[in-house]
């Protein structure tokens, strides 16, 4: 049975291997309606919210006195997905849920079932790659079915665990002060770290020690992008050691004016954890 799932900005039919995407007959209904709300900033931001109450009888009511953007709110269907891998016992938390975070992903945006629930913003509108980007759409055939082979090959937990860093990785953009951002990528770059040590045996004794050794392993062809060259990998994990111990950001308070602001690191981060994300699912 098809499931859908949205909303992806681009009416497209996508095949691979293990399945087929085909968008919903009323997609351009829904992408004009959703456009009619984007901010300038190219996000759809949660919508007002109504708060309804029940009595003891269990009658519903609105409540009128006060307004607030919803915590959780929906978006309409894009696509419908067709998986044709193997039978499973929960489709949505395997192989569906990696193909939709997969998607998210390859577009910058976030993707989640049609009767599940966002939070926080969505980004809807075109934004800018430092790495992987998708030109048209038999590249993102390609990538689908590429990535849908590696991922399969993996161990259960793993590719549990790694469809929850593509949707972490996707959620980042809900945060909108750097330090949060920051936690975000940050657990993210070690989940990535935990695949490593279970696919390919890497061992670190410190975090200063695991970004360089995630980035020797990965980035040690000659050519390369260099991480080393773009962020500071211990300045990178004296950020999180305080800020996870001390609550200091960049020697400050998290959310004050004070502090070292020049360093960007959560947006270095985040292009650091982009291009390992690549590197597992070995796509240049």
């Amino acid at each position: 049975m098809p499931i859908r799932f949205g909303f992806l900005p681009y009416q497209w039919d996508l095949n691979f291997s293990f399945g087929k995407i085909v968008p919903v007959p009323q997609f351009d209904e829904a992408w004009r309606s959703l456009k009619k709300c984007l901010h300038q900033d190219g996000y759809y931001y949660p919508p007002i919210g109504k708060s309804i109450t029940a009595d003891s009888r269990g009658k519903y009511r609105t409540v009128p006195k006060t307004k607030r953007p919803a915590h959780l709110f929906r978006l309409p269907a894009s696509h419908e997905l067709e998986i044709t891998y193997k039978p499973e016992p929960n489709i949505r938390e395997g192989s569906a849920g990696f193909v939709i975070h997969l998607l998210a992903f390859l577009f910058a945006t976030r993707l989640q079932f049609a009767d599940w629930y966002f939070d926080g913003r969505v980004p809807l509108g075109s934004r800018h790659r430092f790495g992987l980007s998708i030109g048209h759409r038999g590249q993102a055939e390609r990538y689908l079915d590429h990535c849908f082979k590696i991922w399969s090959a993996w161990p259960e937990p793993e590719k549990k665990r790694f469809t929850n860093i593509l949707y972490m990785f996707s959620r980042v953009c809900a945060y909108e002060w750097d330090w949060e951002e920051f936690i975000i990528q940050y657990l993210v770059f070690d989940a990535l770290w935990k695949m490593g040590e279970q696919l390919f045996q890497l061992s670190a004794r410190t975090h200063k020690d695991r970004g360089r050794i995630l980035c020797a392993h990965f980035f040690s062809d000659v050519g390369e992008w260099i991480p080393e060259k773009w962020i500071d990998l211990d300045k990178m994990a004296e950020l999180r050691n305080d800020l996870f111990h001390e609550t200091l950001w960049h020697g400050a308070r998290p959310s004050s004016s004070k502090g070292d602001w020049p360093y960007d690191m959560p947006t270095r981060m985040g292009v650091l954890n982009e291009m390992l994300i690549a590197k597992f699912l070995q796509i240049r």
